[in-house]
């Protein structure tokens, strides 16, 4: 199947992937990783699972974002703010898609992987027009995950953040969590797991499997693949992961959730 792509600047950035025809088609909206994977262009993989989804009838929308950056002195707030700004990013993405003509305004579902699924829990609990919802790689409790991560981009927010506040580890959390309020354990609570299909890495030590399963009880224990594999290596299964949210999207949609 023939795609088309549109690009768009306002509200903010965002690329859109669509079917041949005309349409409306329903949505997949995409929220991104949280940095780069190694020497590939910066969306890479989200670029490719649009493709995907849009040669199989979805119009997907990859919403971009900045890279996160610690300033010493805005504070732990700072953190609370990109949330924030991320969740509010993705709100309006979808305002605008949603007065596109090729748009379905009753079939809209998102899809986040790593940080981008985060940002999708706590998107998801706040706005009722995601009819369902694939959370691969992810977890809950943020401030633990920023202490306990393994990954060369969190390990290098920590040392900002130890040189920014003077506070370590067992001082550095209670701190976290005071200034972070918004949390995909507490927002998790709110959603039908009935909507959720999560993929969790066992040997995951971005975001460690331990704060996934957090979530996912969170979450009521919704369908879950559970992979033999690290939080890159898990990557390795992205045609597999494909189909199958391709296909809990198209089942979730026929059911027509309101």
């Amino acid at each position: 199947m023939a795609i088309r792509k549109k690009d768009f600047l306002k509200p903010s950035p965002l690329e859109l992937y669509l079917p041949e025809g005309k349409g409306p088609f329903p949505l997949v909206c995409l929220t991104p990783i949280l940095g780069r994977l190694g020497f590939l262009e910066d969306l890479f993989m989200e670029r490719r699972f649009a493709r995907f989804f849009a040669s199989h009838g979805f119009a997907t929308a990859v919403i971009e974002r900045p890279i996160f950056e610690f300033h010493p002195g805005r504070g732990l707030e700072q953190i609370q703010d990109y949330l924030d700004e991320s969740v509010a990013r993705s709100v309006k993405a979808l305002d605008f898609l949603l007065t596109e003509e090729e748009i379905r305004r009753d079939a809209v579902v998102s899809f986040g992987i790593s940080f981008g699924s985060v940002v999708n829990v706590l998107w998801a609990a706040r706005d009722r027009r995601l009819k369902a919802y694939v959370f691969a790689l992810t977890g809950g409790n943020i401030p633990e995950i920023i202490v306990s991560s393994r990954d060369p981009l969190m390990r290098a927010y920590y040392k900002d953040l130890v040189k920014g506040t003077g506070l370590k580890g067992p001082e550095l959390k209670p701190a976290l969590a005071k200034a972070i309020h918004s949390d995909p354990l507490q927002a998790a609570e709110t959603l039908s797991r009935e909507r959720v299909l999560m993929l969790l890495g066992i040997f995951d030590h971005v975001i460690p499997f331990r704060y996934g399963l957090a979530l996912r009880r969170s979450l009521g224990n919704p369908e879950t693949i559970f992979l033999p594999l690290g939080h890159y290596g898990a990557l390795l299964a992205a045609p597999f992961l494909k189909w199958k949210a391709l296909a809990f999207f198209q089942k979730r949609l026929a059911e027509g959730f309101s």
